[in-house]
Parts: structure tokens; C-alpha cells; sequence
């Protein structure tokens, strides 16, 4: 079984971010269905992808708001995984 969870944070534009990551996934014929979650100050994705998580679609809307700060979280067969995304950018695995 393959799950990921993508949480966004930081002292910014939350619901643009929000709505620009929608725009991108509406119109990536590869996408994947997932849900969204939301608290104060935190938006958060779950996946259950068959293919992969949409990275591509979070780099893209990350550098459109750099103050923001994207946690991918992943299990896949029981291996674990995480990225961070900052400024457009993969800072660390």
C-alpha cells in the first residue's frame, strides 16, 4: 500500500496557495484523487496514489509562495520516505 500526506505551513498565503495548487491538479490529466484537510495555520493533502505523489504541481506552487514551507510525508510496502519543499526547491530528503 502506497499513502502520503503533503502538509503546507508558514506565515503566508495559505488559501492562494490553496487555490493555485487546485487550478494545477484540475488540469493534470495524471492526477490522482485526495483529499484536503485544514486547520489554522496548516493545509494538509492525503494520498493514496497508485503512481506517485504530484510533486511537480507542489515545486510549482511553492515558488509562487516562497514564505511557505511544503512537508511531504510517505509509506510505501512499508518504507518511509519525506521531502521538504522551500522557494520552488527540493531543501531536503
Amino acid at each position: 500500500m502506497f499513502t502520503a500526506v503533503v502538509r503546507v505551513t508558514g506565515a503566508g498565503r495559505l488559501q492562494d496557495f490553496r487555490e493555485r495548487l487546485r487550478w494545477l491538479m484540475v488540469r493534470d490529466i495524471d492526477a490522482e484523487d485526495y483529499t484536503e484537510h485544514h486547520a489554522a495555520g496548516v493545509l494538509e493533502y492525503r494520498f493514496e496514489p497508485k503512481r506517485g505523489i504530484p510533486f511537480h504541481a507542489f515545486v510549482e506552487t511553492s515558488a509562487e509562495f516562497p514564505e511557505l514551507r511544503v512537508e511531504a510525508e510517505w509509506e510505501r510496502d512499508g518504507a518511509r520516505g519525506r521531502a521538504v519543499i522551500e522557494n520552488g526547491r527540493l531543501a531536503r530528503e
